[in-house]
């Protein structure tokens, strides 16, 4: 998983910067939580998912590797919080009833352990959401994007800090480790009215470190993006698709090294 550092060093901008849960997001996952009650939220980052969920009736028990995040939840509500790695959680077995996951599974290369940590320490189910984004293949848009980005910033004088290796998970990879008990696709708007400026904006300002160049500099690497990549300024974006894949923690704890 990324040192720390990272997403300490992006907890101040980490909530203005990604889209809130949606209503259809958060129905389904509380729709697929009913009947437990103490929840373990891997990765729980700023208590974005947590603190809804709470408000919900659920007891939640948020775990992260980043103080700074945990520090926002915390202000939010959010008491029962612990800085473990997901993959060597401090629980007993069968210690809380369900665990999710939400827009971490890209920060580890091998998504086995962690399910298997999970599944060992939860009594009932693990539900992973996973993110379209998580499946984009190596050549698509947005990356190609980003990549541009980051060698424009570096020929303008401003290099930007790499960040920590994210990796691709498919649907069919997961199944392998331990065939789900369901899988749900959850379909959500866009942000209205968002033009690429904005959009872009945010994907730079969490991903790439656009916080760090002065504000001229990023507006001239967008105007050469949209230049370069013939973009439509005023493109609607498409619906945002989540699929939240569901185990029952004792198959997980039955999958193979």
């Amino acid at each position: 998983m990324p040192r720390p550092v990272e997403f300490d060093h992006i907890a101040p901008i980490y909530d203005e910067t990604r889209p809130a849960p949606s209503a259809e997001e958060l129905g389904a996952l509380t729709e697929l939580l009913e009947g437990c009650g103490t929840v373990l939220d891997a990765g729980v980052g700023t208590g974005r998912f947590a603190v809804p969920l709470r408000a919900d009736g659920f007891d939640v028990v948020g775990v992260d590797l980043s103080l700074e995040m945990m520090r926002r939840a915390r202000t939010k509500g959010i008491a029962r919080l612990v800085r473990a790695d997901l993959r060597q959680l401090p629980f007993a077995d069968d210690s809380l009833d369900a665990a999710f996951l939400a827009h971490v599974l890209q920060l580890v290369p091998d998504a086995q352990p962690l399910l298997r940590e999970l599944g060992r320490v939860v009594r009932r189910r693990v539900v992973v959401l996973l993110p379209q984004w998580c499946e984009r293949r190596p050549g698509g848009l947005r990356r190609q994007l980003m990549e541009r980005y980051r060698a424009l910033a570096a020929e303008l004088g401003y290099p930007l800090p790499e960040r920590g290796k994210r990796y691709e998970h498919t649907l069919d990879e997961l199944s392998a480790i331990a065939p789900p008990k369901a899988v749900r696709i959850v379909t959500a708007p866009s942000r209205p009215g968002e033009t690429f400026d904005e959009r872009f904006g945010r994907w730079a300002a969490l991903s790439l470190g656009r916080n760090q160049l002065p504000p001229e500099v990023h507006a001239e690497i967008l105007r050469r993006l949209k230049a370069e990549f013939s973009i439509d300024p005023n493109r609607v974006p498409r619906p945002r698709e989540t699929r939240f894949v569901v185990w029952d923690s004792n198959d997980l704890r039955a999958s193979r090294t």
